[in-house]
């Protein structure tokens, strides 16, 4: 994939959201991003058919919670943009939900550095929300134009904008295949899922201020009893182990491609 390229866009929107639709659809226009709409799945209307047809709970247990049922849309809807990927064949694309705001470095970096950035990582996240779990810092990957490409130890979570590569949706989709937390959790844990997985720095793109799709979740945990609670930080650590260790299998995998990574030219 050369840089310059045009790659093009899928954008998930429900059908009620005729204002968001027109908001991004008029944005991507004039960025002359080519996009096709991606119709959502509207769980607040379809759960029970939901439930008929995919048996299972939709627990989110680390929250002690079920997942909310725009949760489970939201989780849906991205699996059918990656689909749709695979089935047109299409060797990256991007995946935006339909809040999605612009930067003015943007066209800059879609242009140039989107290109060059899915030659290292099969998925990159170049939008976030971060929070008290989550950190700025990353180990970097590439320098580009408009941002750089870094892996974060602790990503940030959202999932409004995002590109894969072909191999990288294939591999998605097979991650995703049980719905046990919100996508956003399920994207950017690449401990668990093993993709190549990296966000850039700055994030291009911004949730736009619309009312939520999806009901707030409550981020701050009830108590937890002392045996959960070191669990919990027991399992963080090894968490962490994981992502140092697969930070450094990428480090090396591209000092040995020496000339064949795209940082190298």
């Amino acid at each position: 994939m050369g840089t310059d390229a045009n790659i093009p866009a899928f954008v998930i929107n429900l059908d009620r959201d005729i204002a968001r639709w027109q908001d991004i659809s008029g944005a991507l226009t004039r960025l002359e991003v080519p996009f096709e709409r991606i119709p959502a799945i509207d769980a607040k209307k379809r759960m029970t058919l939901i439930r008929r047809v995919i048996r299972r709970d939709f627990q989110f247990a680390p929250a002690n919670r079920a997942m909310k049922a725009g949760e489970i849309g939201c989780y849906l809807s991205h699996i059918a943009a990656l689909k749709r990927i695979v089935r047109k064949n299409l060797p990256a694309a991007i995946i935006f939900e339909d809040d999605a705001a612009f930067d003015v470095r943007f066209p800059q970096f879609y242009r140039h550095d989107l290109p060059r950035f899915l030659m290292t990582s099969d998925i990159v996240k170049f939008e976030g929300i971060h929070y008290v779990h989550t950190s700025k810092s990353g180990v970097s990957l590439i320098k580009g134009e408009a941002a750089q490409l870094v892996v974060p130890l602790k990503p940030a979570l959202g999932s409004a904008a995002y590109a894969v590569t072909r191999t990288g949706a294939i591999k998605l989709i097979k991650a995703l295949s049980v719905a046990d937390r919100p996508l956003d959790h399920k994207l950017v844990y690449y401990d668990r899922h093993g993709i190549d997985f990296a966000e850039t720095q700055p994030f291009l793109v911004s949730q736009a201020d619309y009312d939520s799709s999806i009901e707030l979740r409550n981020l701050d945990a009830p108590p937890l009893q002392p045996a959960e609670r070191l669990r919990r930080e027991v399992a963080s650590v090894g968490r962490g182990a994981k992502r140092i260790a697969y930070v450094a299998r990428l480090l090396i995998k591209r000092r040995l491609l020496g000339a064949k990574s795209p940082s190298a030219a």
